[in-house]
């Protein structure tokens, strides 16, 4: 292994530390309870090694967030190929339950309606993005007020995790897919 190589995989460990640390100390504590400094602290590094690869704190929430956000992405352009609406709406149900179950047992407290993420202008406007292109493959280009109350209802499942959030993880994803299809009814 040349000296770079190595400087490379020590980056790449360091930065996952970093990622690591986060993911916990915001589940614990909340993306608002939670510092740079905490997480340098509770890492064992330096705030600056947390700085190098996150300038910001938001920077941080997005790495954590993107693969959660990469797959609904990636739901949302499989379910622009469907052309049933029923299909749609099955498939965008089923991937969304699935990233906020995964999301709910990774991230902890962190979820994708949490105010204080969604404040941060990048992570915000991705959300919003997304939100805004589930609702129009969900209901056209004109959802009705009862559908975007539904849609947004279904984006905050955080209340019925926190309260069910013992139950296995398949009692947990049929319950969270029942209540997603309820507050979608077209």
């Amino acid at each position: 292994m040349t000296g770079a190589t190595a400087r490379a995989a020590q980056a790449e460990r360091t930065r996952r530390v970093v990622l690591d640390t986060a993911r916990a100390l915001f589940a614990e504590r909340g993306y608002a309870g939670a510092s740079l400094q905490d997480i340098a602290d509770a890492a064992g590094i330096g705030k600056a090694n947390v700085y190098y690869y996150f300038r910001t704190k938001a920077a941080l929430l997005d790495a954590l967030l993107d693969e959660r956000i990469a797959a609904l992405e990636a739901a949302l352009a499989t379910a622009e190929r469907v052309d049933g609406a029923r299909e749609r709406r099955e498939l965008l149900i089923d991937s969304f339950v699935d990233q906020v179950l995964i999301a709910h047992r990774t991230l902890g407290s962190i979820d994708f309606a949490d105010p204080s993420i969604r404040s941060q202008p990048g992570i915000g406007a991705r959300l919003g993005r997304l939100t805004d292109r589930s609702a129009a493959l969900l209901f056209g280009p004109t959802p009705t007020p009862d559908e975007i109350a539904g849609l947004t209802l279904a984006l905050d499942l955080k209340p019925v995790l926190r309260r069910l959030t013992t139950l296995p993880d398949d009692d947990l994803r049929g319950v969270l897919r029942r209540l997603c299809v309820r507050l979608m009814q077209t």
